[in-house]
């Protein structure tokens, strides 16, 4: 067996609906999160955290040595996009694209002992000021 392959790695990652545009609200937000919830199932991605807040997103994901962070997140966020925009097809107007999320992520490697820190941070998205008003 690889011992790679048992390795446990947690990552925060992050990334914002295209343009920023505030769309993740009421049903939509519901339908982005039980996506994402839904892939991370299907592919065995465990998600410690999740918090989406109008204009972006944010995760706590556990991934084991065979998966790739790209592949993960590919699957994520083209899944929840499709999932959202068939069931909103008007966002595609609001967006003035045919895209729910920006290209790309931003992401970090969360050492063992920060890991409870970064949940709390992502669990209060919701009541933190907002930063880019």
């Amino acid at each position: 067996m690889n011992p790679a392959a048992s390795t446990t790695r947690t990552y925060h990652v992050w990334f914002s609906t295209k343009g920023r545009k505030p769309v993740l609200v009421e049903e939509i937000r519901g339908c982005a999160l039980r996506s994402f919830g839904q892939v991370a199932e299907r592919e065995g991605v465990s998600i410690r955290a999740l918090e989406a807040v109008e204009d972006h997103v944010h995760l706590l994901l556990d991934l084991q040595g065979n998966q790739s962070l790209s592949v993960v997140m590919h699957d994520l966020k083209g899944a929840s996009a499709r999932e959202v925009l068939r069931l909103f097809p008007d966002l595609r107007i609001d967006l003035a694209a045919s895209s729910l999320w920006q290209k790309g992520y931003g992401w970090r490697l969360v050492p063992e002992g920060q890991t409870e820190a970064v949940r709390r941070y992502i669990e209060t998205q919701e009541t933190r000021p907002l930063r880019h008003e």
